[in-house]
């Protein structure tokens, strides 16, 4: 037998970092809105970025001392700050360097082609115990648009956050559509949404699933992670 450098070690690690993840079950109980959520967290003191615009309609609802925004592109007076999350720079030098209390990232990552560097990134843009909110898909259709002026690329499980967001301190994941009613959401998409899941049938039918089942094979997870 080859033995190169230090597999056993390593996926003692890898499996650690994964079983002390703590996973929360209220959003397969719940149609809540995680920006709600989100919003409850922000304080009026507070230095926020939001990458991609992603609270959406929320986004006026933030009361904070700072609210900015950051995309690749540009789209007439938005955002405030245009950087490709991928690109490898100098975050030190720059006036967002260990500046923010908060940062929202909800449904980007699975299009930065570099998600490892993304996260460093933001790492360095939060201030100590500062807060990153995300969410990121797993069980979920291919949506980049025909022109690819952004483009899709991953899918995360809850293994892959573990370790994608293995520098911070403590990470919470909450499952969003459990084993059932993802198959059925990729299946009918929009329909899907607008109907059965106003009637809250989707919570009806992952009740035919335990916990575990159900965090394994997620529609995709909405996280809170501290630095």
């Amino acid at each position: 037998m080859i033995i190169i450098g230090n597999p056993d070690k390593n996926n003692s690690k890898l499996k650690n970092l994964i079983s002390n993840l703590e996973i929360d079950d209220k959003y397969l109980k719940s149609n809540s809105n995680f920006r709600n959520e989100i919003i409850d967290h922000i304080n009026n003191n507070m230095c926020v970025l939001d990458i991609g615009k992603s609270m959406r309609d929320e986004f006026k609802k933030i009361n904070c001392k700072e609210i900015k925004t950051l995309d690749i592109n540009i789209f007439d007076d938005y955002p405030d700050i245009q950087f490709d999350l991928s690109e490898t720079v100098e975050i030190e030098k720059t006036e967002i360097y260990n500046r923010f209390d908060a940062i929202i990232c909800l449904a980007v990552l699975e299009h930065v082609y570099d998600p490892i560097v993304a996260i460093k990134n933001i790492n360095k843009m939060l201030k100590n115990n500062g807060i990153f909110f995300g969410y990121v898909p797993f069980l979920y259709h291919y949506h980049a648009p025909e022109n690819l002026d952004f483009q899709d690329y991953y899918r995360y499980t809850k293994d892959g956050i573990s370790y994608l967001l293995r520098d911070f301190k403590k990470i919470k994941i909450y499952p969003v559509r459990g084993r059932l009613s993802s198959s059925m959401h990729v299946l009918f998409g929009s329909f899907w949404k607008k109907t059965f899941e106003k009637y809250k049938f989707n919570q009806f039918i992952d009740r035919f699933f335990s916990k575990n089942k159900n965090s394994k094979q997620a529609g995709g997870f909405n996280f809170i992670a501290i630095k």
